[in-house]
């Protein structure tokens, strides 16, 4: 399993021509994104309630399960 962090894995799917790329290019601008976290409550109450982030949260729950997936490969 790999050992790697949300952000580290929203920095892969940057340049997707579809709204969870919008959302890891989001993720990338904001300076301050916990960019060494992996669970989800602490990045989605980050997102909700922090910066300007443009697309719903069901894109970030999708992004989130791909990112789990992509861990066990």
């Amino acid at each position: 399993m790999k050992n790697y962090s949300f952000y580290q894995f929203a920095m892969t799917v940057r340049g997707r021509h579809d709204d969870k790329g919008k959302l890891a290019e989001e993720i990338f601008n904001d300076l301050a994104f916990p960019k060494y976290d992996t669970e989800f409550h602490t990045l989605s109450d980050y997102i909700e309630t922090h910066g300007d982030f443009s697309v719903s949260m069901s894109v970030f729950d999708d992004l989130y399960e791909e990112y789990t997936e992509w861990l066990k490969i």
